[in-house]
């Protein structure tokens, strides 16, 4: 029985996340970072939800009470349409490295789940979106923990374009917004079925990487294939493109 630490509970990847933790019958504890209350969790005994204001900063007060977790699914993040360059840098880069770093001493082996996105670049080019710069920049840093925390084992999850239509679960989507997942969703599930990621197999496959206890070698043998790459080092690092979320979940 596992104690996972989720954040981005209120968005469209986390809140699917959050769902299938609850409904997990190998997943004792919940521990939510949020910055405000999370609906979904509401009454849910397994789940304690921590309201914490600084993503940068993990005190000691804080990781007391997240002792015991083995894993982190990391959901937390925003469109870079929502806020400035610098600002999408500190979201997307600096709270996930801060707290990989925080959450190692956590456990003797701790799976650390970064949701990144299809067609990130570890090695960008002049004309690279932001997105997709900065995503890869913390792909890259996430690896590195590793050689100063050995236990540290680091999911890069890449997910192309999530459907939320067939079960949503986030908290305060515009009118707007649903109205134009209602319509753009169906057309990319038509049009470009390998290039979706359904919100619930995604959740599913998260959830696995998240649980994986088993070494590096029989990790190799048990998700290795089309999709998944195994990062080089001693200590373990993964890859999964969208064409690998879907086939780990039997789409």
């Amino acid at each position: 029985m596992s104690h996972i630490i989720l954040t981005g509970c209120t968005g469209t990847a986390g809140a699917a996340v959050l769902a299938h933790c609850i409904n997990s019958s190998t997943i004792a504890k919940i521990s939510v970072l949020s910055r405000r209350p999370v609906k979904q969790a509401e009454g849910k005994d397994k789940v304690q939800v921590l309201i914490h204001k600084d993503f940068n900063s993990y005190p000691h007060s804080l990781l007391s009470k997240l002792e015991g977790a083995s894993s982190c699914v990391w959901a937390l993040g925003i469109s870079t349409s929502q806020v400035n360059a610098s600002e999408y840098r500190v979201i997307t880069y600096d709270y996930a490295l801060a707290a990989a770093e925080a959450f190692a001493s956590l456990s003797p082996a701790f799976n650390f789940v970064y949701i990144s996105g299809a067609k990130v670049s570890r090695t960008p080019g002049r004309f690279t979106p932001l997105f997709a710069r900065v995503k890869g920049e913390a792909e890259a840093s996430l690896l590195a923990l590793r050689s100063e925390h050995p236990g540290l084992r680091i999911w890069n999850v890449r997910p192309a374009f999530i459907d939320e239509t067939q079960s949503p679960l986030r908290e305060g989507p515009s009118v707007l917004t649903k109205w134009l997942a209602d319509r753009v969703a169906p057309a990319f599930r038509a049009l470009w079925p390998n290039g979706v990621t359904p919100t619930g197999p995604l959740a599913e496959v998260l959830v696995r990487c998240a649980e994986e206890t088993a070494a590096k070698e029989d990790v190799v043998a048990g998700l290795g294939g089309k999709g998944v790459a195994i990062e080089q080092g001693a200590t373990l690092g993964v890859a999964i493109e969208n064409e690998g979320i879907r086939r780990l979940a039997g789409l």
